[in-house]
């Protein structure tokens, strides 16, 4: 008896304590949300905890702002705000369907008709509400006022932020079809009265029998064979690529393959635009040579299926390092990336980052500063939050754990605000991880003050150009936080054997000191006119490393400009050391015996390699890194209105005959003139800095001689000593306060060694697959967008962006130590 009235005592006073909490919570000032508020209920605020996590979230009831366990007391005493919905959920999964997965049709992950993305899973939910400091006392929904309860609902109901900001954007996630409208919707047929039977196909070249791998040129009716292609090992698609020769005798663009028409679609290809394309015209063209799609019946593999296949099969070998069962890790500085939409870059470029301790201290360990830096709504659209809760939720291990079922980030709201802005990373398209690197130091330099975790990998590089009509020399520096290294082109492009037992293709192999070589050898400008003599007799171009950084990123440039403008990989593997010793290409700036050449600042010269007002200087950049002069890019930037690199690259590959192409726009250049006055005193107190005098003896030098850069420097060399101590002469730092002084780069040892690099896998930049493979402690990972393993056989010959840290011991050696010499 005494037990039961306990136990109703205990009961009555529990839900006395359940009243006066809700009577707590709704004296509290809140408002229902309007249909435009942001409810942040996704996901933590400053980590990736989500409901999903054991702890639940915590939405604010009065801010709509949510917080993990970690992270909901820090909000409740920074803002005294009491009143929380408490969100769990719970997944279970379902159990396997027991007929195999349907085809897949798309190169994408998690969409209909592409890769599955995991097991399927049911979640259910729940939800309380509480009131801080006393996190642990949850009310039930059911037992608060209505009111109260209607806010809850409103909450539970909203799409959450995430999902809000996608619609808002009206952004979908890239599904990898990367086929477009032709441009020939009106072809011209020949009526020649050609009628192409349902089967019994051949290729009709003379000598030429194959009756598979057959394309049906839409102007004439030929049937032609397409090219022999590699599907996997010992499996080689037959083909003579007379179909391809056709086009080149006739001109005629568009072939459709046979035996892949359907009811709704067929496999076509546009010769002059090199690339699959939809035809909506299709049933019309066919029509024309008696074919009706309604009665055809599918009996060949499309070229997208063919490329599905081989992805399945070599990304699988590649990834999973030709089959070997790899053990996955866990714990901090071993959390994966989940793919949210063709993201494996980024996932790949974050990996690299946390090899560096200047940005593991600057967003990993001072990450609370960043956060408490701006408001907490703030955080969401803040560069340096978004960077710090990224950085920090990798390092921390909470979200890599053996048998955890949360593993993995998302950092969705992350690439959103690194993309901003920008017309191609803005989307969620494949990018060039290269490409992605600079954006974000970019980004980094923009927007954090100090300490500057870029410095540790900045650099400066040295342009000396000769002029051979007079011997005299030009010192031109860049920075740099990337070493571009050239691909020898005439090993990159031989042909490619067979072996007698697969018939898979040899790819050339390429050691590290040919691409040094052809990076840093000396460079013949034909057409260079003297500055002095006016004569066109050339220039010699050298580039050489001014500063060596204490980690030094590598690109080499696998992926060049065809001559169609179109974006070819080099199918090659380059020999890359363990350790590097870059001494011999170290810049030793001018000698004593050199005499400078005057920079001449035309026309021509002066708008080289600048972007100018209207003109995204990242496009503009990217377009000259892949060959096409600047000029060129500013016309096609403009013309096509800032719309993006493919827009730009478009228009080139559609405008290459075009006498101006590579003349300044007239638009642009009214632009760029007016800025030319003020560049060249930057310029000239660059190139003065960089001969070794300071910034302030290279200013005074130039007002003094008021005769331009060379008798400066001619002046500096004999004078130096009488320039009167910097702070007696402010009128001089006066005149110059507009100009934009160069950063300063660290230097140090020219020894490095590897310590990781990033693959890609896939013909473009564009398309395929990033993975990232990481050394640490001696040991070598494999980071694989959500899954992390060790790595037992890194395909070090395959990387694309390569990180070499500066070696400890300058007396150190190993057996893969490369020291190359001029």
């Amino acid at each position: 008896m005494a037990e039961a009235c306990g136990t109703s005592t205990s009961s009555s006073t529990d839900r006395w304590i359940e009243l006066d909490i809700v009577s707590k919570i709704c004296s509290l000032n809140y408002n229902l949300p309007e249909s435009d508020d942001k409810i942040f209920k996704d996901e933590c605020m400053y980590c990736f905890k989500t409901p999903l996590h054991s702890d639940g979230l915590y939405v604010c009831l009065e801010r709509f702002a949510g917080f993990c366990n970690d992270h909901v007391m820090g909000y409740y005493k920074r803002t005294a705000r009491k009143g929380f919905l408490w969100c769990k959920q719970i997944k279970k999964m379902l159990p396997e369907a027991e007929e195999p997965q349907d085809k897949v049709t798309k190169l994408a992950i998690g969409v209909e008709g592409g890769f599955c993305s995991g097991p399927k899973y049911d979640i259910t939910s729940e939800y309380a509400v509480v009131l801080a400091p006393d996190f642990d006392a949850k009310i039930p929904l059911n037992r608060i006022t209505s009111k109260l309860a209607q806010l809850c609902h409103k909450i539970i109901e909203n799409e959450g932020v995430q999902r809000q900001e996608i619609l808002e954007a009206g952004m979908q996630i890239w599904e990898g079809e990367a086929r477009v409208n032709t441009r020939h919707l009106n072809l011209e047929q020949i009526d020649n009265g050609k009628r192409i039977p349902p089967w019994g196909w051949k290729c009709e070249e003379e000598g030429c029998d194959l009756k598979e791998n057959l394309w049906l040129n839409l102007t004439d009716g030929a049937i032609m064979c397409g090219r022999s292609q590699y599907i996997q090992e010992g499996v080689m698609s037959k083909g003579q690529n007379h179909a391809r020769l056709h086009f080149d005798l006739t001109g005629y663009p568009l072939v459709v393959k046979l035996g892949t028409i359907t009811k709704d679609d067929a496999d076509v290809f546009s010769y002059d635009e090199d690339e699959s394309v939809r035809d909506p015209n299709l049933k019309q063209h066919l029509l024309h040579f008696g074919i009706d799609m309604d009665k055809t019946e599918k009996t060949e593999k499309s070229t997208l299926e063919m490329e599905l296949d081989l992805n399945q099969k070599w990304e699988w070998e590649m990834c999973q390092e030709d089959g070997a069962n790899l053990e996955l890790v866990y714990g901090p500085g071993f959390t994966g990336i989940i793919n949210i939409g063709s993201s494996c870059y980024i996932s790949a470029t974050l990996q690299m980052l946390l090899q560096i301790p200047d940005f593991v201290q600057a967003y990993g360990i001072e990450c609370e500063k960043h956060f408490l830096n701006v408001s907490i709504f703030n955080s969401h659209y803040d560069f340096n939050c978004q960077t710090a809760k990224v950085f920090s939720s990798l390092l921390s291990g909470e979200f890599s754990r053996k048998d955890g079922d949360c593993n993995g980030i998302k950092p969705v709201q992350f690439r959103k605000i690194v993309g901003r802005g920008n017309a191609e990373f803005s989307t969620t398209r494949q990018q060039d991880a290269d490409e992605y690197i600079r954006i974000l130091f970019d980004r980094i330099d923009q927007f954090l003050k100090k300490p500057k975790p870029v410095d540790a990998v900045r650099f400066k590089l040295e342009q000396r150009l000769e002029d051979q009509a007079t011997n005299r020399v030009r010192y031109s520096y860049s920075e740099e936080v990337v070493l571009s290294l050239n691909v020898p082109e005439k090993s990159a492009f031989k042909q490619s054997e067979q072996t007698v037992e697969t018939g898979a293709p040899v790819r050339s192999t390429i050691s590290f000191a040919d691409c040094l070589s052809a990076t840093f050898g000396r460079q013949e400008i034909a057409d260079f006119r003297s500055p002095i003599t006016n004569e066109v007799q050339g220039a010699i171009e050298q580039y050489r490393i001014a500063t060596f950084p204490d980690y030094l990123i590598i690109q080499l440039k696998k992926f060049t400009l065809a001559e169609d403008y179109s974006i070819k990989k080099l199918d090659v593997n380059v020999e890359m050391p363990d350790e590097i010793d870059l001494g011999a290409f170290r810049a030793h700036g001018k000698q004593p015996e050199e005499m400078l050449l005057p920079h001449e600042f035309a026309k021509s010269e002066l708008t080289l390699n600048r972007s100018s007002p209207g003109i995204d200087p990242q496009v503009f950049n990217r377009l000259c890194r892949s060959g096409i002069t600047p000029e060129a890019a500013r016309r096609a930037i403009h013309i096509t209105k800032n719309t993006g690199f493919d827009a730009a690259l478009d228009w080139i590959m559609h405008s290459v005959g075009d006498r101006d192409i590579n003349e300044e726009h007239p638009d642009l250049w009214t632009k760029v003139f007016p800025l030319l006055a003020s560049a060249v005193d930057g310029i000239a107190i660059e190139q003065l800095t960089n001969l070794g005098f300071s910034v302030y003896q290279a200013r005074y030098a130039l007002q003094k001689v008021n005769t331009g850069i060379n008798d400066a420097a001619d002046w500096l060399f004999s004078n130096v000593d009488s320039i009167p101590p910097e702070e007696k002469d402010q009128e001089i730092k006066d005149y110059f306060f507009s100009v934009d002084v160069p950063k300063e780069c660290r230097d140090g040892k020219e020894r490095y060694r590897l310590i990781g690099f990033i693959s890609h896998m896939g013909s473009s930049p564009f398309s395929g697959h990033y993975v990232a493979h990481m050394k640490k402690n001696s040991k070598w990972y494999l980071f694989n967008d959500e899954k992390v393993a060790i790595s037992q056989n890194p395909p070090k010959f395959l990387g694309y962006v390569y990180l070499y840290e500066r070696c400890c011991d300058p007396e150190a050696t190993t057996s893969e130590e490369i020291s190359i010499r001029n």
